[in-house]
């Protein structure tokens, strides 16, 4: 991206230079801003990816770059051939940003376009005009379509990576990732401890064995309900296994017998008479933790309390006495 600006800034940088370019002073100091614009955007992509808002605000500046200094041009076609940076401004915009902006993009290409398409009818060649026009109507139309199609593959395979097809939890794979996520933006919102609880139900081979699987696969979508109706915002709620469910809370104080009980009740209430064993694990936590390693640990003391909760009977919650953290 860093290169493409740059040579962004040297296309209006040459043609101060041809007769085809700019003519009057105003469209040299244009073009010599747009210029200046293009190091300092350079300079930024070259030094780390940017922020959110650096890249809106980066989209918004080269949009308006590329409009200015085709207008700006002296010879009407050549304005119209450096339409086709709007192409890869739009393909970027595509990926990285919603439509409105990329709508935005579109607009100000097409009036530049057909400002550029009547003047080179006004001076005699309509065909010229014409043919000109769909090229860069079709490179400019082409490349944000083609990235809009491999942004929804992109995120729909994404999607059925990480989330359980039947109950719409994420599955491990999902829970880690999420995990992780919750625990670098918790610091940020004052969550300082993290709670893991893994939990199984009891006795639920019984269920597919007297009840059929269709009531068995009910029951999971009940529980699944459950559980999220039963975890704040600050959560990661995953089924990881035939029965067992994994779920991680990031709380301001530790909070984890309190989480372990809302669940267990939560699954007792669920309709289907089913019951389960909670293990849980806590620690506290900060930004500089290792978000890997951490949750690591903490999902293997959950589960080795839970299994002590299944050994004692099940339907109750046992928390991990191991050191995590």
């Amino acid at each position: 991206m860093g290169l493409i600006v740059v040579v962004l800034g040297v296309v209006p940088a040459l043609m101060l230079l041809s007769p085809s370019g700019p003519n009057t002073t105003a469209g040299r100091v244009i073009s010599a801003v747009v210029v200046a614009v293009c190091a300092v955007m350079a300079t930024r992509w070259f030094i780390s990816w940017p922020t959110w808002r650096e890249s809106l605000t980066f989209s918004i500046l080269s949009d308006l770059s590329i409009a200015a200094v085709a207008i700006v041009w002296d010879d009407p076609l050549t304005g119209l051939l450096g339409c086709i940076a709007f192409a890869a401004l739009a393909g970027y915009v595509a990926f990285f940003h919603s439509g409105y902006y990329l709508l935005m993009v579109l607009i100000t290409a097409t009036i530049v376009a057909v400002d550029c398409a009547v003047e080179i009818t006004m001076r005699g060649d309509v065909y010229l005009a014409t043919v000109a026009f769909l090229m860069v109507g079709v490179g400019v139309l082409a490349v944000p379509f083609s990235a809009q199609v491999l942004v929804h593959l992109l995120g729909s395979d994404a999607l059925q990576s990480h989330t359980d097809a039947l109950t719409g939890l994420r599955n491990r794979r999902g829970f880690y990732r999420s995990a992780r996520e919750l625990m670098r933006a918790a610091p940020g919102r004052g969550f300082t401890y993290l709670t893991v609880a893994m939990i199984d139900l009891d006795r639920f081979k019984q269920v597919n064995d007297t009840r059929g699987h269709a009531a068995g696969d009910r029951l999971l979508v009940a529980v699944a309900a459950s559980l999220r109706q039963s975890t704040r915002g600050e959560a990661a709620v995953a089924r990881v296994g035939g029965e067992e469910f994994l779920i991680a809370e990031a709380t301001r104080d530790d909070d984890a017998d309190a989480l372990a009980e809302r669940l267990r009740q939560a699954i007792a209430s669920t309709a289907g008479s089913i019951t389960a064993s909670v293990g849980v694990a806590c620690s506290r936590f900060d930004g500089e933790a290792d978000t890997r390693e951490l949750l690591g640990e903490l999902v293997e003391a959950a589960d080795g309390a839970m299994y002590r909760a299944k050994r004692s009977g099940g339907n109750q919650v046992c928390r991990s006495d191991e050191p995590v953290g």
